[in-house]
C-alpha cells in the first residue's frame, strides 16, 4: 500500500504542481503571441525602440493624450534606457520579436527564482500560474525582467560593482524602485549606493542624449498626466484614495512613502528584512501599481521559503480579483493591497537568517587542524 500511495502521491504533485501550470503558460502565452502591434504592452516597447534607433523620440507629444483613458490606452513613458535596453528586439521582425521576448520572460521566472535560492520544481509551477506572472506574459511587460534584476542585486549584494549596476538598471528602467538605493546606504554598501547613482545619471543621460534630448522637457508632466489619467484605474494607494474621494490624493501618497521609508530605515536592521521592506515601500508608494509590478512578490515569499510552504500560496490569492483595471470600488483595490502585504510579511515569520546561512563554511586553518589530527 505505501509504494501504491506514494506513486498516486507523484501523479498528484506532477499534475498540480507540473502538468496544470504547463497548460496555463501555453494558453496566455498562445494569448501574447495573437496580440498586435497596437496593443499593450509590448507593442508600446517594440515602437518606441524602433524610434529611439532611428534618433527620434518615443514619447508621445502632451498635447495627443486623452481627456479620460480606457483600457488599453499604454504608451510608451519609460525612460529611454528601456527603449535602448530592447533595440535588439526592434532590430526584428515583430512576430520574431513577440518569440524572442516570451522566451526571455518565461526563461526569466525561472532564473529569477534559481537566483533567490529556489530549487523546489514545485515552487515554480506555482509561480507560472499565479496572477501576476500571467499578466505579465500575456502582455508582454518588463515586470519579469525587473523581478530578474531585483533578484540578481540580492544575490550579488557583495560584489559592490554587479550590485551597483543591478540597482542602477532597475531604478533606470522603472522609477518607483527608488527605495532599492536606500538599501543599499542602510546596510553599509555606500560605495555600490555611489556607484549606483553615478551609474543611474549616466544610463539616463547617455540615452537621453542619444535622441537629442527629445521629450526631456515634457517628461516630469508626462508622468504627472499619467499618473492623472491611469493611476484611479490602478491598485495603488494613490488610487484607493482617490476612490474615497481624499483631497490632494497623490501629495498625500508621496507623503505615506517618505513615512514608510523612514520607519523601514529606522526600525528594520536585519539585511534581509531591510532589503523587502524597501522593495514593499515601493510598491505601496507608487501611484500607478498594476497586478503586473506584484511578480516583484516572489522575492519576499522565495526569501522566507526557498521550498513549498503555505506562503507560496500567497500570490495565488490576487486571483480573487484578475482584472488589469480596478473596478472603481474600494473592495477590489483593497484586496490587492492586503496580499501584497501579506507577502511582504512572509520573511518576518520566517528567522532573521535563513538555515542556509548558519552552516559554517569550512576555512584554511579549520581545513590544516583536521588534516593534522588524521
Amino acid at each position: 500500500m505505501r509504494p501504491r500511495a506514494t506513486s498516486i502521491r507523484r501523479c498528484c504533485e506532477w499534475t498540480v504542481f507540473g502538468l496544470v501550470p504547463a497548460v496555463v503558460a501555453v494558453s496566455y502565452s498562445a494569448s501574447f503571441l495573437r496580440r498586435g502591434v497596437g496593443e499593450p504592452d509590448f507593442g508600446a516597447f517594440w515602437l518606441a525602440s524602433r524610434a529611439a534607433l532611428h534618433g527620434h523620440s518615443p514619447y508621445p507629444p502632451l498635447a495627443s493624450l486623452p481627456h479620460a483613458a480606457s483600457i488599453g490606452f499604454d504608451p510608451f513613458v519609460y525612460p529611454p534606457v528601456v527603449a535602448f535596453l530592447l533595440a535588439p528586439l526592434a532590430a526584428l521582425p515583430f512576430v520574431a520579436a513577440k518569440l524572442l521576448f516570451l522566451a526571455v520572460n518565461l526563461g526569466a521566472v525561472v532564473l529569477a527564482l534559481r537566483l533567490l535560492g529556489v530549487r523546489d520544481w514545485r515552487c515554480y509551477g506555482i509561480a507560472l500560474v499565479t496572477p501576476a506572472v500571467v499578466e505579465s506574459v500575456a502582455s508582454g511587460t518588463i515586470s519579469i525582467l525587473l523581478l530578474l534584476g531585483v533578484a540578481a542585486a540580492w544575490r550579488y549584494r557583495d560584489r559592490a560593482v554587479a550590485v551597483a549596476l543591478l540597482v542602477a538598471s532597475a531604478v533606470t528602467a522603472k522609477l518607483f524602485l527608488w527605495p532599492l538605493w536606500f538599501w543599499l546606504v542602510r546596510t553599509g554598501r555606500r560605495r555600490a549606493a555611489a556607484a549606483a547613482v553615478v551609474a543611474s545619471f549616466a544610463a539616463l543621460a547617455g540615452s537621453w542624449a542619444l535622441i537629442g534630448f527629445a521629450g526631456l522637457r515634457d517628461y516630469p508632466r508626462l508622468l504627472a498626466r499619467l499618473t492623472e489619467l491611469v493611476g484611479p484605474h490602478s491598485y495603488s494607494t494613490y488610487a484607493l484614495e482617490r476612490v474615497l474621494g481624499v483631497g490632494a490624493a497623490a501629495q498625500a501618497t508621496y507623503a505615506v512613502g517618505v513615512i514608510a521609508l523612514v520607519l523601514a530605515l529606522r526600525f528594520v536592521a536585519d539585511e534581509r528584512r531591510s532589503f523587502v521592506a524597501l522593495l514593499g515601500v515601493a510598491l505601496l508608494a507608487t501611484p500607478i501599481l498594476w497586478p503586473h509590478y506584484l511578480v516583484l512578490l516572489f522575492v519576499p515569499v522565495a526569501l522566507a521559503s526557498p521550498t513549498l510552504t503555505r506562503v507560496w500560496f500567497v500570490p495565488l490569492l490576487l486571483w480573487v480579483n484578475p482584472a488589469a483595471w480596478n473596478s472603481g470600488s474600494v473592495a477590489p483595490i483593497v484586496a490587492e493591497l492586503v496580499v501584497t502585504l501579506a507577502a511582504l510579511a512572509t520573511v518576518v515569520q520566517t528567522p532573521t537568517e535563513p538555515p542556509s546561512a548558519v552552516v559554517p563554511r569550512p576555512t584554511w586553518s579549520a581545513a590544516s587542524a583536521a588534516w593534522r589530527r588524521t
